[in-house]
């Protein structure tokens, strides 16, 4: 069953290491450009937003596992629908690009 990242954006950094650790582990290299997931960052509202790459792997789970404030995890769509709707502003579904990795 697909799986989508639910992100909480209050709690991530924008430090990026979610993107290193994909790329390191996808490509090969530490490379952000190459990366299944990267973070949006807003200014305005001081908040960072993970994306993801429609080429991503749910079961791949590298960013999920190296991040530093736990902000990321996958779950099952139906689950998602149901997190959606009673979570707190913060949290959202990670939107999705459709970009090839460098």
């Amino acid at each position: 069953m697909k799986k989508v990242l639910i992100a909480d954006v209050d709690k991530c950094t924008g430090c990026r290491i979610c993107e290193l650790v994909c790329s390191l582990s996808k490509q090969g290299e530490c490379n952000p450009a190459k990366s299944y997931i990267r973070i949006m960052k807003n200014y305005d509202m001081d908040i960072s937003i993970p994306t993801l790459a429609v080429q991503c792997d749910p079961a791949c789970k590298k960013c999920v596992e190296f991040c530093p404030t736990k902000c990321l995890r996958f779950v099952k769509v139906p689950e998602a629908a149901v997190l959606r709707k009673g979570l707190k502003i913060g949290s959202i579904p990670a939107p999705l690009f459709r970009g090839q990795p460098a």
